[in-house]
């Protein structure tokens, strides 16, 4: 059997430091937005299709992710997760995680990437 050795990733921060928080500053708001995306990111990343599912997966690995993010308020709910993104300028999200995939793959230029689970070809 052969082991697919996939190369180490870039950092993704830097790519998305210039991208708008959607919220307004209030004392409610509990958690970065470097957090929210690197949670949602991740999961994404691990196949985890559902906001619910990106909770768990957040929790079941808090120690690994408070190995590179604050979290000063612990893992967002689902809620939260799901409101953040879905607030975000999708314009300036897609620039910013285009030029991340652009840096961190950079053999792709230009060929398509399956990211998840569906090819564009048929029914994926």
């Amino acid at each position: 059997m052969e082991i697919l050795t996939l190369p180490r990733l870039l950092d993704p921060r830097p790519s998305f430091s210039h991208l708008p928080d959607p919220r307004r500053e209030t004392r409610n708001k509990l958690y970065a937005l470097e957090d929210i995306l690197m949670i949602v990111l991740s999961a994404v990343l691990s196949r985890i299709e559902d906001w619910v599912g990106m909770e768990a997966f957040a929790q079941e690995r808090e120690t690994w992710l408070r190995s590179f993010l604050r979290l000063p308020n612990g893992i967002p709910a689902h809620d939260t997760l799901s409101d953040v993104i879905d607030r975000l300028d999708p314009v300036a999200f897609r620039a910013a995680f285009t030029a991340w995939a652009a840096d961190a793959l950079p053999n792709l230029g230009g060929e398509q990437a399956c990211v998840d689970g569906v090819t564009g070809l048929g029914n994926g």
